[in-house]
């Protein structure tokens, strides 16, 4: 293979860089204040997020526990949730691929969880279709939407490098055929053309 380990190792160490900014971004995303801006709170248009909103004094504030969210809120919150935990469960098995003995079918294990976490953070658009934007109110793309769709990219890149990258050797353990190959090869003697014997690698 023209690309060897250390083509390998590069295109892992991508992997993780975008993974770890996806992660960072989902996470920018939940905490934000104004995932979209509305005019539902107060008489001007004012940041509403997922977890937090800016009230009418400008100050960013949790929202109480019998805030009446509708099931497009909820499922946004939940799934902004959910996508970075699993995306750090695919961080988890590509760094075990990458550390330790590999797995059967590990990269396709690893492609699922990148996929379900692409289609969670998309989700987190249907705060859009939400109490805030479906009673007359314009909404508007605001910082935590910005972090959403970085994250979302970031993992597909993540996921694209997973694909059509080699797959490297573990760094922890030999590869099992190697070890094998190396332990059956012996040493035979055999003698050349002037009648001196020669090791010959069997």
């Amino acid at each position: 293979m023209v690309c060897g380990q250390r083509c390998s190792l590069c295109s892992r160490f991508l992997l993780f860089l975008f993974l770890s900014g996806g992660i960072a971004l989902s996470i920018m995303c939940i905490w934000s204040c104004s995932f979209l801006d509305s005019g539902v709170i107060g008489a001007r248009q004012s940041g509403v997020g997922l977890y937090r909103y800016v009230d009418d004094t400008g100050t960013c504030v949790v929202y109480s526990d019998d805030f009446p969210f509708t099931n497009s809120d909820q499922a946004a919150r939940v799934c902004g949730l959910i996508a970075p935990i699993i995306a750090a469960g695919a961080g988890l098995l590509a760094l075990i691929q990458l550390l330790c003995c590999n797995i059967c079918c590990d990269r396709c294990f690893i492609s699922c969880f990148f996929t379900s976490a692409q289609i969670a953070q998309a989700l987190t658009f249907f705060m859009f279709n939400g109490a805030f934007c479906t009673v007359g109110f314009g909404c508007s793309l605001s910082h935590g939407s910005y972090y959403s769709m970085g994250a979302w990219g970031s993992y597909f890149l993540a996921s694209v490098i997973l694909c059509f990258s080699p797959k490297p050797d573990p760094l922890c353990c030999k590869n099992k055929e190697a070890t094998e190959e190396e332990m059956f090869t012996s040493p035979v003697i055999e003698p050349d053309e002037d009648g001196l014997h020669t090791a010959v690698a069997e």
